[in-house]
């Protein structure tokens, strides 16, 4: 079987654009729960890219996922990636095998196969999210 790919760019924190699937332009703020049309766990290798312009601190972006339950629930967060970037500014990809996600004790016996649909990013309060700020997902 076939891998499904992931949109050619899942945002989780930073602008969102106009575009054909998306018909709405907004920001994405760090810690917001987005649900992906592709499982995680499915793809056998995606990326976690974070980029800021610049901030007073390093910045540091923290991928986390959690599946889907059998009913239809989301389940429980667990860190899938964690990257750095410093006060200059830059941009990081950190490339990251689906197959190696693994959903927490508690959901084990209450998932199916490629179940890990949800993704956020979490940033420390002190220094935050710088404004110009991107993390997305890409396959």
């Amino acid at each position: 079987m076939a891998n499904r790919l992931l949109d050619a760019t899942t945002t989780l924190l930073g602008w969102i654009n106009y575009t054909a699937t998306d018909q709405e332009e907004r920001v994405i703020a760090a810690g917001t729960t987005v649900k992906l049309s592709t499982p995680l766990d499915a793809a056998d290798v995606f990326t976690f890219t974070a980029s800021h312009p610049g901030h007073s601190a390093a910045v540091t972006f923290t991928l986390e996922v959690a599946p889907e339950l059998k009913d239809g629930t989301m389940g429980t967060w667990v860190p899938a990636a964690e990257v750095a970037i410093p006060a200059a500014g830059g941009h990081v990809e950190a490339p990251i095998s689906g197959s190696l996600l693994q959903v927490a004790a508690p959901d084990a016996l209450n998932v199916n196969p490629h179940c890990m649909v949800y993704a956020r990013v979490l940033v420390p309060e002190v220094p935050g999210a710088p404004a110009g700020a991107y993390v997305g997902l890409t396959y």
